[in-house]
């Protein structure tokens, strides 16, 4: 009997540890593709994963699975019934797999549906050297896009041009970003492509240093008393036309919707505990729109990859650190650390 090929794999057991693996190689089945990975990539909501306790991801059966939702590849195996894609394509992988027949799959906005499986949660996740997902999962990604974009489309800057697509920011509609990690960064790069004036908050002096890199006009330290103050003055004087928050932090929560100006647009990216608002303060009596926005659609693919081409935006700038996997322990401190950028790995 022959032995059953193996690849490496990152796994999570929980507080804070990461364990750098093998698992088993999966052939494809019908309507499957199974992705030879060349980058991946961590997420915040990773790093929630990383936090967890042993016991509770025991408890549900997470730390068996590779960890990522972020991957771009090679497609080196389809099952039966595939036409698309085909073997030798470059494709990134949809981060969220549906059931595929539901009213949602059919409108590709998968992360709605009701059976939907989350990689690293259900199956395998794409911090592996091979990732199996239905063959509906594929993204093209196209020649004048390398690895690196890739991984960066797949959810980080992906996820930054869904929550732009809500706020409707433009030269005179300036946008406040609260958080400055990768999604908050590209959320600075994506709003100043689109001509906003962006100001950034974070409570990291690194990650403030960034955002300037990244074009926000000015980058603001979140426990500044006058934080609103000076948010205010930065937008001209009458508050921002949209604001959105990625850190899921309470604070920050209040903050972005005080910081609007009348009929603002507040956009929620960042998971985490709920925020207390007022909804007479401060929605009613300003007409203020709260959105929350995840991921991004599949059918707003091809938007995305036009927008990055035609702007030219550089989204590359957003990696700060390299690694390969047998160094994601040093990979998934640093992230937790909260003052680097985007963090890779390549598993060309």
């Amino acid at each position: 009997m022959a032995a059953v090929p193996q690849m490496t794999c990152i796994r999570c057991p929980g507080d804070e540890r990461v364990d750098v693996g093998v698992a088993s190689v999966e052939e494809p089945g019908p309507g499957d593709m199974r992705v030879r990975t060349m980058m991946s990539a961590i997420c915040g909501s990773d790093l929630h994963h990383y936090r967890t306790s042993a016991a509770l991801r025991d408890e549900y059966g997470w730390s068996q699975w590779a960890l990522g939702h972020e991957n771009t590849g090679i497609v080196d195996a389809v099952g039966p019934g595939v036409e698309y894609p085909a073997v030798g394509d470059r494709v990134v992988v949809f981060g969220i797999v549906g059931c595929g027949h539901c009213v949602h799959c059919r409108r590709g906005e998968g992360m709605f549906c009701a059976d939907a499986q989350h990689f690293s949660r259900h199956r395998h996740g794409t911090n592996a050297a091979y990732c199996l997902a239905p063959a509906r999962n594929a993204l093209p990604l196209p020649d004048d896009f390398d690895f690196e974009i890739g991984a960066l489309l797949s959810c980080n800057v992906g996820t930054a041009y869904g929550a732009l697509r809500k706020t409707e920011v433009s030269g005179d509609k300036p946008l406040a970003v609260f958080g400055l990690g990768p999604v908050g960064l590209a959320c600075v790069m994506l709003g100043r492509a689109r001509g906003a004036t962006v100001v950034g908050i974070d409570p990291a002096a690194e990650r403030r240093a960034l955002a300037l890199e990244c074009g926000a006009r000015v980058a603001l330290d979140s426990s500044d008393p006058d934080l609103l103050a000076r948010i205010v003055e930065a937008a001209g004087g009458e508050g921002v036309a949209a604001s959105i928050d990625t850190s899921g932090h309470p604070s920050a929560r209040a903050a972005a919707v005080d910081a609007l100006r009348t009929q603002g647009t507040y956009v929620e990216v960042g998971v985490g505990h709920d925020a207390t608002i007022a909804p007479s303060r401060q929605i009613i009596f300003r007409e203020v729109t709260l959105r929350g926005s995840w991921l991004y659609k599949q059918h707003e693919w091809e938007g995305l990859l036009d927008f990055v081409r035609r702007r030219q935006v550089p989204i590359k700038s957003l990696i700060t650190h390299r690694f390969r996997p047998e160094d994601a322990v040093q990979a998934f401190e640093l992230a937790d650390g909260a003052t680097a950028g985007k963090i890779l790995f390549d598993w060309s």
